[in-house]
């Protein structure tokens, strides 16, 4: 190769941009490692919904000559910390002061990012990545494709080298539009997260519990406002954190105190704002039962058999149902979402469906719909939790995106026993003069005062001040309604997102005299998009709220018949 150098060489061969690695006896000795390390990653990823990373020469060559670099010059004090990802020039093996430049070095013409393990053992720094905040987001990142690995294994001259690139235009933004871990339903999760640098959580007394990471890739500007971890609907004490780095900027990572019980569920909840509109993350897993329990993605409540009614529904209603439904089928909580099981799946009319009608199943409490089966149906709002309450209120039957037909709003209870059996009850219909969405005027804000109106069977509003226990707690100014504290308490302890499963609120909360079991009781009673909640305050712990039938309520109004029995 007299007169050409190797670039041109390689270029000639038809591998532009990317340059032959002369491996080490170590190195040659990890490549093993390294293919079952990149499987194991690709794992992770495709548990996370991310697309598979390859192994590209020049990584490959930029992390072998770091890790290189690390042995010609292991007594320089400033390879500590930080200094491990820098170079200096004049030293020997020197290739870059900084990871672009190293890579740039060797051809790689991309966005690049790196983790560095000195455990001795590519595997073994790999799972301490994932376990970490700032070394897992690289290997969870959507826009990176390509990886390299390098290693050092001589005596006490130990180091792993990682590095990740992409050729594509650099973006903030990807798909899909968040990556959260541990992913809802994990099992065999780690207990202890023992810190890395830099340090995500400063001034935390390490060991931690094992962190829960966040990270937003869609458009808008994010803003984290809360986290918090439970065990068993108690709160965990955690740490709370957003970044501002290059690794952490649009992330937010939560971890507890102390190191996590083994063998233990936990749940998570991530809030705050995009561009202003709140959002909720929330997830469960399951920590590992002994030190050898393997990581997996599944939940209990993926293996349960399914209800029959259940077995006539489309599959990704199968599943929706499997993830918020069966840890209440399988004893882990208490209070259906939906129901025990599906008793009626119809296709019903909806022009934006294709051939103008869509698939739905009703349950007790809701009606699921798959109104494009084409889409993306890993995405939550490929099924819709259908609006019944608002339909039923306004007296508005929805067939389309923009069609309704109009229809008298029923006359059935909002709650407690059936019509004839519950005469003091206020109805859908009653409610409707009292919507702003019919109105067009929204109510005051109110939050801090206590709710002490009442609403009669005949649609009329009073005031009673001995009732007490409820304030006006939220208020939604989309809607122009408030939201009573019991059900904004109640959200904060629950799993899904409440836009998704109840939506917002079309009517004031309102306490309301009704018959339940023959039993003349006081509730209060909130109309919202999708659901119907009530507040029993004399009711068992745990029992106090609760969803209204309105799966059965809606089925009855549209087609005029009582539905089937579940």
């Amino acid at each position: 190769m007299r007169g050409r150098t190797r670039r041109e060489f390689l270029a000639s061969i038809g591998a532009p941009a990317l340059v032959a690695v002369v491996l080490s006896r170590h190195a040659r000795a990890a490549a093993d490692e390294a293919t079952e390390v990149l499987e194991r990653i690709n794992r992770w990823r495709g548990w996370a919904g991310l697309a598979p990373l390859t192994r590209h020469l020049a990584l490959e060559a930029a992390a072998q000559a770091h890790a290189n670099y690390y042995r010609l010059n292991i007594g320089d004090p400033d390879l500590a910390g930080m200094g491990l990802h820098r170079e200096k020039p004049g030293n020997p093996g020197f290739t870059g002061e900084d990871i672009l430049a190293r890579a740039r070095a060797q051809g790689y013409d991309g966005s690049v990012n790196e983790n560095i393990g000195l455990t001795g053992s590519l595997s073994a720094s790999v799972n301490a990545f994932l376990g970490t905040v700032n070394h897992r987001l690289p290997l969870l990142d959507p826009r990176y494709q390509h990886i390299g690995f390098g290693a050092v294994n001589e005596g006490t001259v130990r180091i792993e080298v990682v590095m990740v690139g992409t050729t594509a235009p650099w973006s903030e933004q990807a798909s899909p539009e968040w990556v959260l871990w541990p992913i809802d339903g994990m099992a065999g999760v780690p207990t202890h997260f023992w810190g890395e640098a830099p340090n995500p959580f400063p001034g935390a007394q390490y060991p931690l519990g094992y962190p829960i990471t966040a990270k937003y890739f869609g458009p808008g500007t994010v803003i984290f406002t809360r986290g918090e971890l439970l065990r068993e609907g108690q709160r965990v004490p955690i740490h709370f954190a957003t970044g501002s780095g290059w690794l952490t900027r649009r992330a937010a990572f939560l971890a507890a105190t102390a190191p996590l019980t083994m063998g233990t569920s936990y749940q998570y909840v991530i809030e705050g704002t995009i561009d202003g509109q709140h959002f909720r993350l929330s997830g469960t897993f399951r920590t590992a039962s002994t030190d050898g329990e393997p990581l997996t993605p599944g939940t209990p409540a993926l293996s349960l058999p399914l209800p029959p009614g259940l077995t006539a529904a489309p599959a990704t209603i199968q599943q929706r149902w499997l993830a918020i439904d069966g840890p209440v089928a399988s004893g882990q909580r208490e209070g259906w979402i939906f129901g025990p099981d599906a008793w009626a799946v119809r296709w019903e009319p909806y022009a934006e469906a294709p051939g103008g009608r869509r698939q739905v199943v009703y349950f007790d409490k809701a009606r699921l719909e798959l109104t494009n089966p084409n889409a993306d149906l890993t995405a939550l709002w490929s099924v819709t939790s259908g609006l019944l309450v608002r339909e039923m209120v306004l007296g508005q039957l929805q067939t389309g995106d923009v069609r309704f037909t109009s229809r008298t709003p029923p006359e059935i209870p909002l709650a407690g026993d059936p019509a004839p059996f519950n005469p003091e009850a206020p109805t859908y219909a009653r409610l409707r003069r009292h919507s702003a969405m019919v109105t067009g005027r929204p109510s005051p804000d109110r939050r801090g005062q206590q709710i002490s109106e009442v609403l009669r069977r005949d649609g009329v509003v009073s005031e009673d001040p001995t009732r007490v226990g409820a304030t006006y707690a939220a208020y939604d100014p989309v809607t122009g309604h408030n939201v009573a504290s019991p059900f904004v308490e109640w959200f904060q302890t629950q799993p899904w997102d409440p836009l998704f499963i109840v939506g917002r609120p079309i009517a004031e909360p309102y306490w309301a005299l009704v018959r339940l079991q023959g039993e003349v009781r006081w509730v209060l009673v909130q109309a919202f998009e999708r659901r119907l909640l009530t507040y029993t305050p004399d009711n068992p712990e745990g029992w106090r709220v609760e969803m209204g039938n309105v799966g059965r309520h809606y089925y009855e109004w549209r087609y005029g018949t009582p539905p089937p029995s579940s």
